[in-house]
């Protein structure tokens, strides 16, 4: 599938010709997901920690779970940091371990949602997470 040019040039936009946000502080977070869909219930889990840095990085421990998976928790992590506000939380590295399969229960749904919830967590803009996120701009 061809990327539309209009997400081509938000990207570069959002990206490149802003600067990034960064973090305050390191920070690890161990966040498990579940919710119980009719008969169905749905989980993953993992730990993401984020450090600040000049260049963004994304680092991934995950032996023996799907590469599906570890595409949805990148997924969720990155959706994260580009959707705060008008500035990109890219000045810091990332690292997400920790992976639980649930088996029949994991999903990439569940693995994007976890890694979405953890790196809110990280960043603090959720209740009961101190704010993260340093707004002074580096530029890309």
């Amino acid at each position: 599938m061809k990327t539309p040019h209009i997400i081509n040039e938000w990207l570069v936009e959002k990206v490149e010709q802003h600067p990034w946000a960064s973090v305050h502080k390191g920070r690890t977070v161990a966040h498990e997901w579940r919710r119980q869909l009719g008969g169905r219930s749905m989980s993953a889990a993992l730990t993401a920690a984020i450090t600040p840095a000049d260049a963004f990085s994304i680092s991934v421990s995950a032996d023996g779970i799907l590469d599906e998976y570890v595409a949805a928790a990148k997924n969720g992590v990155l959706t994260t940091l580009l959707a705060q506000s008008y500035m990109s939380v890219l000045g810091c590295s990332i690292e997400l371990s920790g992976f639980r399969d649930d088996g029949q229960d994991s999903s990439y749904a569940a693995f994007f949602m976890v890694a979405k919830e953890a790196t809110e967590r990280l960043l603090g803009v959720v209740p009961g997470f101190e704010h993260n996120i340093a707004w002074g701009g580096r530029q890309p």
